[in-house]
């Protein structure tokens, strides 16, 4: 919820008409995201990265401790790249991969559903 409520407050206080001007001079969708948009909200997203990081490592150590971690019933994806991580650093990195791909798959998704929202 912290990523995802400093990037919402971030996208919908872009101006639209800064991504409307690079359309209409050819951009694509990709590069207004990549030139326009993400540099446009990267203090709030640094933010909310910050803000996930800390939760997460208070989460990591509340977890491990108190529920263990037991596959199929409380292992989170945290305690699973990090059991991976002791035997397989390949592993470990490609569950990292598949974590950071489905946030970012989750903000394009925000800032989609935010875009059509907005008049």
């Amino acid at each position: 919820p912290f990523l995802i409520v400093t990037v919402e407050a971030a996208l919908e206080s872009v101006d639209r008409n800064l991504e409307d001007a690079a359309a209409t001079l050819g951009a694509t969708r990709a590069r207004i995201l990549w030139t326009v948009t993400l540099p446009t909200i990267r203090p709030a997203l640094l933010a909310g990265v910050a803000l996930c990081w800390a939760r997460a490592l208070g989460e990591f150590g509340a977890t491990i401790t108190f529920a263990g971690n037991i596959a199929g019933r409380t292992q989170t994806m945290p305690l699973a790249i990090y059991e991976t991580l002791q035997s397989d650093h390949e592993g470990a990195m490609a569950l990292s991969l598949l974590l950071l791909l489905v946030s970012l798959a989750i903000l394009i998704g925000l800032r989609g559903h935010l875009l059509r929202r907005s008049p």
